[in-house]
This record gives C-alpha cells, sequence and structure tokens, in this order.
C-alpha cells in the first residue's frame, strides 16, 4: 500500500514551501515516488474539519510528523518547521523501517 503524504497550510504561511521543498528532499533520499498532497486550509471551517494545528502541518499516513498534543485548531503559523530528521523518522515509521537505528 503506497505511503499517504499530505502538506495541509494556510496561504499566508510565507514558510509552507519551504517546508515542502525540505519534504521533497527527504523523500527523494529514499527514493520514495510519493506524490505529496498539498491541502490548502483557507478558512476556519476547514480547519476544523480538518483538524488543523496550524501552518504548515506534515501528515504521513494521517499522522503529525510533530506531536500536535493541545495544539489548537485554527488558521495559524506553526513555528518551528520540522528538521528533515524528524520528517525522515516519520517516513521511516510510516514504512516500518529504521535503516539499522535502535528505537
Amino acid at each position: 500500500m503506497p505511503m499517504r503524504v499530505e502538506l495541509l497550510y494556510w496561504d499566508r504561511d510565507p514558510e509552507y514551501m519551504t517546508l515542502r521543498q525540505r519534504l521533497v528532499e527527504v523523500l527523494t533520499e529514499d527514493a520514495f515516488e510519493t506524490p505529496i498532497q498539498m491541502i490548502a486550509v483557507g478558512s476556519d471551517a476547514d480547519a476544523a474539519l480538518l483538524d488543523f494545528p496550524g501552518s504548515p502541518t506534515i501528515r504521513i499516513d494521517g499522522i503529525d510528523v510533530i506531536d500536535p498534543t493541545d495544539a489548537p485548531v485554527g488558521l495559524r503559523l506553526r513555528r518551528p518547521l520540522p528538521t528533515r530528521e524528524l520528517i525522515r523518522t516519520a517516513v521511516e515509521r510510516a514504512r516500518g523501517w529504521s535503516h539499522g537505528r535502535r528505537g
């Protein structure tokens, strides 16, 4: 089953394309040809429907790469941006492998 990768963003976020590039780099490093579904969140109603904790948000197989525990839902900026390592860890977890790392 292919991995589902989503990037949810608010168009007022100046950094979401930076994070998209970071995500592409991580996927490319591991030779994944996984499409990235870009999801624009433009209203508070959309934010509530999508359980959107802020822009940008990466979800891999429906799981946020950052633990959004108690994060408010809504149109807001989410900082700091996830690191490449955090994204890579989420991808590896979704794939069920760890490149020999213990964890």
